[in-house]
């Protein structure tokens, strides 16, 4: 009886998350229409950001690249310190060490994004200023630094969730043959564990991808192509929370926010499409093993 109302909520739960989303999309797609009917794939494809010109230019290309230049290159950093970090409080850690990592993995999860932001403007920008005498300490590289430390809790707290559902036989069975620790770790929990693993990506993506007022604060927003990590850059998520509020209401500037608000929903669709069938790869592959 139990678990037929616990799968019962379960599901009403799920439904109503599903029309939430579907809802949010539709009301996006809807505003944005009159541009993509316009423009077409050009929004996406373009670099020229000009609303205000006669015509107006509304190519996203720059944004969508700096908003893939500061996603990635926080997880690049983040995945592995992530992982690393997983496997030491699920394995190695003592249980008062770990005890005490995990409340704080927590509390980072909970700081708002601007703190974030204020630590990383006031620390990190000016440490670059002062070390290598630029002029501007901000970067892409800078948002993807703080958005490393803002997503590593997540990735380290799901994968070590992942680690410890490996069934304990395996790891019993691989000390039984001779093998250390560290390898048992590396070569046979964490292959079987790449599931979850991948969902931890998932997650860490979605967040660095969606992260709003640090990335405001620290890519530069200059609407220039980046040719490098180290360039200044406007990612999406800033040019909505840029321009939102000083445009007009219905106009088409307020609109072609809107598509890109659609295209940044479609990047973390996209990669949660390729991952999420990664997931699956694996899970046939385990299957027929």
């Amino acid at each position: 009886m139990g678990d037929r109302i616990a799968r019962s909520i379960s599901l009403v739960v799920s439904a109503c998350a599903t029309i939430l989303l579907l809802a949010i999309v539709a009301f996006i797609a809807r505003e944005s229409w009159p541009v993509w009917s316009t423009y077409g794939l050009k929004i996406i494809t373009g670099t020229d950001w000009s609303p205000l010109a006669n015509p107006p230019k509304l190519g996203l290309g720059t944004m969508v690249l700096s908003t893939l230049w500061v996603a990635l290159g926080a997880m690049f950093i983040a995945a592995p310190l992530g992982f690393s970090g997983a496997v030491f409080l699920a394995e190695f850690a003592p249980a008062w060490l770990a005890g005490l990592i995990r409340p704080v993995l927590n509390i980072l999860t909970g700081i708002p994004s601007v703190v974030y932001g204020f630590v990383g403007a006031t620390v990190l920008v000016k440490w670059f200023e002062v070390s290598f005498q630029m002029a501007s300490g901000e970067s892409l590289f800078c948002a993807s630094l703080v958005l490393t430390v803002m997503v590593l809790p997540y990735i380290v707290t799901t994968s070590e969730v992942a680690i410890r559902s490996v069934p304990a036989e395996y790891r019993q069975a691989a000390l039984a043959l001779g093998a250390s620790r560290p390898y048992v770790a590396l070569r046979v929990l964490l292959p079987l564990a790449k599931k979850g693993l991948l969902g931890a990506l998932i997650l860490g993506f979605g967040r660095a991808a969606g992260e709003t007022m640090a990335v405001l604060m620290l890519a530069g927003n200059i609407l220039l192509l980046p040719t490098s990590w180290f360039s200044k850059g406007e990612p999406l998520s800033a040019l909505i929370a840029l321009e939102l509020g000083t445009t007009e209401a219905g106009s088409l500037h307020y609109k072609a926010l809107f598509a890109a608000g659609l295209v940044l929903l479609l990047i973390l669709f996209i990669m949660n499409l390729i991952l999420t069938f990664l997931r699956k790869d694996y899970s046939r592959t385990v299957r027929k093993n």
